[in-house]
């Protein structure tokens, strides 16, 4: 198959913003019990709790992927020339850039839904409120939120498809890789685990600060890691981590999917 970087940034857009609403859509509870466990909030199966902020959530992976895609696409162009396919290197590296700076939108959307889940309001009255706070609150726990995101997406941009790939190649003959559904299942088991585990410090430290904007705990990025490891040991940076693998494998087989057999079947010129 041709390299995704043949869309046009339009079209990166589109499947960014497709990726983002199948995501939140079908994995929204699995984010709030992952929020909760890193918050030490109680636990709950009732849907009106776990959809809370589902709104804020939708913009915010929508716009998210949006830009990661939109920004991973112009980094490829860059790397290629738009001449070639990438190296799994340059795959990497461009996810790696895309998700560090697709922070700035993130930042201040997931903000509203953390706050959402919390103390509920919609995301108008919420989002109101943050922006009279100023940047300060608007923009916490972005940098750390841009670096879990460099981290999700060099996985599911870079080294997923580089391993269903470099299966699909190699081990044809054995069920790992004999359909590319079997070997982007494989390939799931290897890269979902790894940027999980790589990414979900960052995460936790952005989680808990977003959720308290008083500050009554958590204040900077190093206090705040500072804080978690004092009360529960290295292993506090890891609370939650269980929920957000389960999702991310979901997820990152998810936009494999949707970038290797929906965005075809869209746009078939890029294809060619």
């Amino acid at each position: 198959m041709p390299a995704p970087n043949r869309l046009s940034d339009l079209e990166n857009c589109a499947i960014g913003a497709i990726c983002g609403t199948a995501d939140t859509t079908l994995l929204q509870s699995t984010n709030y019990w992952k929020n909760a466990q890193q918050q030490r909030l109680p636990f709950t199966m009732n849907p009106a709790v776990l959809y809370r902020g589902y709104s804020a959530n939708v913009l915010n992976n929508g716009f998210c992927l949006m830009t990661q895609f939109y920004l991973n696409g112009i980094a490829k162009r860059m790397l290629t020339g738009g001449a070639r396919e990438p190296t799994p290197a340059e795959q990497i590296g461009s996810g790696f850039a895309a998700g560090l700076g697709s922070g700035v939108v993130c930042g201040p959307l997931e903000l509203i839904m953390i706050q959402q889940q919390r103390k509920g309001g919609t995301i108008l009255s919420v989002g109101g409120d943050l922006a009279r706070g100023g940047p300060s609150i608007v923009s916490r726990g972005m940098l750390a939120l841009g670096l879990r995101e460099g981290i999700y997406c060099a996985g599911f941009m870079g080294i997923l498809p580089a391993v269903r790939k470099h299966i699909r190649e190699t081990y044809a003959h054995t069920p790992f890789g004999q359909s590319e559904d079997a070997a982007r299942l494989t390939a799931t088991f290897i890269a979902g685990p790894i940027c999980a585990f790589a990414s979900h410090p960052p995460d936790t430290v952005k989680t808990c600060m977003q959720g308290d904007i008083e500050q009554v705990r958590f204040k900077g990025y190093g206090q705040s890691a500072g804080v978690l490891v004092a009360e529960s040991g290295i292993a506090a940076l890891w609370r939650g981590m269980p929920w957000r693998l389960f999702r991310q494998c979901c997820a990152v087989f998810l936009f494999d999917k949707i970038s290797a057999e929906v965005a075809p079947r869209l746009f078939p010129h890029a294809f060619r």
